[in-house]
């Protein structure tokens, strides 16, 4: 992966500030991503609270029940991307069917790998915005891929590291007026933020939008137009 900005964080790394679909969009260029590597993260909790809380814990690539972290089934979320561009090619990248992407060459974003442990690192997406003038959309999506029962509890938060300025940091917890939620139930997707060309420049919409499926709905919510395969599933381009 030659090219990427492993360092890519900001002026400011330890500064964030948090998203809430309340914000209205918010200009990448004045948000510091407007050329080189614009990181997107994903951490969470290692295990979920079926008691409707999530646990503080200290995450670790193997947590050990002798220091006091739960030995339950690990959470398994997967970070990734839909992409379409001015010439109206769409795309996916995620970690089912192995479509991790490319940061050189289109779709010129990049993850990183399927992290199944909910380590410190998590996962990450790697977008090339110096070659931003193919893009005319991208929405970053995460999945429950196994180990709970709802996104919404497991300590999920998905942050966006520009090249400079502080990162822009979107929690999934399904607080009201924070998220739209899947009508009352349980969700297994979201829909966390949208990039899309407006003219010259690129606005950032936080979309927090819940759904009890998985891809096929956020494509379908988003007309995005291609064809999966049931559940968590592969897409058919």
């Amino acid at each position: 992966m030659s090219g990427i900005d492993w360092n890519s964080g900001g002026q400011q790394p330890f500064t964030r500030i948090g998203l809430s679909p309340a914000d209205g969009d918010r200009s990448l260029s004045r948000s510091g991503a407007s050329s080189g590597t614009l990181r997107v993260n994903l951490r969470w909790s290692a295990t979920e609270d079926r008691r409707g809380g999530v646990r503080s814990l200290r995450r670790r690539l193997d947590p050990s029940p002798t220091q006091g972290v739960s030995s339950g089934p690990k959470v398994d979320l997967d970070l990734g991307c839909l992409y379409q561009f001015t010439d109206g090619q769409r795309g996916v990248v995620q970690a089912a069917g192995a479509r991790h992407g490319d940061f050189a060459r289109p779709p010129y974003v990049r993850l990183d790998r399927d992290d199944r442990t909910g380590s410190s690192t998590g996962e990450n997406l790697f977008i090339s915005m110096d070659h931003s003038a193919h893009f005319q959309r991208l929405l970053i999506f995460v999945l429950l891929a196994g180990g709970a029962d709802d996104i919404t509890k497991v300590g999920a938060a998905v942050t966006l590291y520009p090249t400079s300025g502080p990162a822009l940091e979107l929690r999934l917890d399904g607080s009201p007026g924070s998220a739209s939620g899947s009508a009352g139930g349980r969700s297994k997707s979201c829909a966390a933020v949208l990039i899309q060309r407006t003219g010259t420049e690129f606005a950032l919409k936080t979309e927090a939008k819940y759904f009890p499926g998985f891809q096929s709905e956020i494509d379908k919510a988003y007309n995005w137009g291609l064809h999966w395969a049931p559940g968590p599933g592969k897409v058919r381009i």
